[in-house]
């Protein structure tokens, strides 16, 4: 391997790293945790039951930290942002991932839904962002990556509400990447599409093969994504690799979109 090609593949590493994905136990947060940390990184990763969170950590290993974390919970994600302070000092990455699918039609959403939609998905992203913002200034690599949906491009019937948090937090994206930038913090957003995972599919066997032939058949490149797609799109967004991309939305579909 050449000397150019070494400097290419090390812009995409994170060794020596700290970083936070929250939602990390299971589908696209538990991949990006393991991909960070095949990277280098130190990894935390949270769930809102934190012996599961421990568990996954283990089976990642390589230092990786599993914590308790429920993004519904007031004073949650300063907690959280305390604790990385005490516990570990500091923060290069942060990944707001954590996030709940409330599939209603607009008729049928109550007020709590709609609070609990957006205290999840937007509010805790948001604060827990504030919170560690002074780390991730220090840190001289600050990078926030904030997951989405296609919903927020596109709005879906049934999950309207759903659709609009995610809209939300791509507007805010863009804020705060402008807001913070002269901190040395860039901060982008992924758009996964129609990713295989549990959060999407059918609990029913005859219902999922369905679904996923249904699906694979809306996008160009006539497949699901897997987590694995989303988690190397991420690694590329939190990596030097991406030094000059900030207030972005990048979006991982196979084309739903397009």
């Amino acid at each position: 391997m050449g000397e150019g090609a070494s400097e290419a593949d090390a812009a995409f590493r994170l060794d020596g790293r700290t970083c936070l994905v929250t939602g990390g136990t299971r589908g696209i947060g538990a991949a990006i945790a393991r991909e960070f940390a095949a990277a280098g990184a130190r990894v935390i990763l949270t769930g809102r039951n934190a012996a599961q969170a421990q568990a996954v950590a283990e089976g990642i290993g390589g230092g990786a930290v599993g914590v308790g974390y429920d993004a519904g919970a007031a004073g949650a994600s300063a907690a959280l942002a305390e604790w990385v302070k005490g516990a570990v000092g500091r923060l290069d990455v942060l990944v707001n991932n954590a996030a709940i699918l409330k599939p209603h039609f607009i008729a049928k959403l109550t007020e709590a839904e709609f609070d609990q939609l957006f205290q999840v998905n937007v509010k805790a992203a948001l604060f827990l962002s504030q919170a560690v913002r002074v780390l991730l200034a220090e840190s001289g690599h600050g990078a926030i990556v904030n997951i989405t949906a296609a919903g927020a491009h596109v709005p879906m019937v049934g999950i309207g509400a759903y659709s609009a948090s995610k809209a939300a937090v791509i507007n805010l994206t863009h804020t705060l990447a402008k807001e913070w930038a002269a901190e040395g913090i860039r901060v982008n957003a992924l758009t996964p599409g129609s990713i295989e995972t549990d959060m999407i599919m059918p609990r029913d066997q005859e219902k999922r093969e369905r679904f996923v032939k249904d699906m694979a058949g809306l996008n160009p490149t006539g497949r699901l994504g897997q987590p694995i797609d989303i988690a190397r799109a991420a690694r590329f967004l939190a990596s030097d690799a991406a030094s000059f991309v900030t207030g972005q939305t990048l979006i991982v579909d196979g084309g739903l979109l397009a």
